[in-house]
């Protein structure tokens, strides 16, 4: 038997790992098929976001409720807003002369309204595709799923030490260049 050559091993990943991977792999490939169709409109992810729900919402969100929904920033939502109004996609209602836009509502235009439907026909055609042959009861029980995921990695982030009960072998330690035995 020739020793160069080597049996393919199946790769093996622990669930942390594995979880990684696929919501990786998912990430970079939703930003693909969505840089794709939406490209053309010349958007950026988080305008995407906004766009999708401010149509879905047609009597305004405020900023506010825009970060929570769209679960971004409100740094970036205040960074996305203006480009949005400049394309003539949104508008503020409700702004007092002498208030910060923040609190006020925003609403698509009828540009963006155009906008809005062609985006969301684009999402319903490729989550319909994405769910082909899936039954529904499994769907429902993947986004279940994926939600306490979600909520259990921010529970993590609120509390960098929440959970670290659990590796009490673990401790932080510094790593030298040098072995002393």
């Amino acid at each position: 038997m020739d020793e160069d050559v080597c049996e393919e091993q199946p790769i093996v990943f622990n669930g942390y790992v594995r979880l990684s991977v696929v919501i990786s792999s998912l990430q970079k490939n939703l930003e693909r098929v969505k840089s794709d169709r939406v490209g053309p409109l010349n958007l950026k992810n988080s305008e995407v976001f906004i766009m999708y729900m401010l149509h879905d919402n047609p009597d305004g969100l405020s900023a506010e409720q825009l970060s929570q929904a769209c679960r971004l920033d409100r740094s970036l939502i205040s960074r996305s807003l203006p480009d949005l109004k400049e394309k003539g996609y949104i508008e503020f209602r409700d702004l007092p002369a002498n208030k910060r836009r923040y609190g006020s509502k925003i609403t698509l235009t009828e540009s963006g309204r155009k906008v809005g439907d062609k985006l969301i026909w684009w999402a319903t055609k490729i989550q319909s595709y994405l769910d082909s042959g899936i039954p529904r009861e499994h769907l429902e029980i993947m986004y279940q799923t994926l939600d306490k995921l979600r909520e259990g990695f921010e529970r993590l982030n609120r509390d960098p030490q929440l959970g670290m009960g659990l590796f009490p072998d673990v401790q932080k330690t510094e790593v030298s260049g040098t072995d002393k035995e």
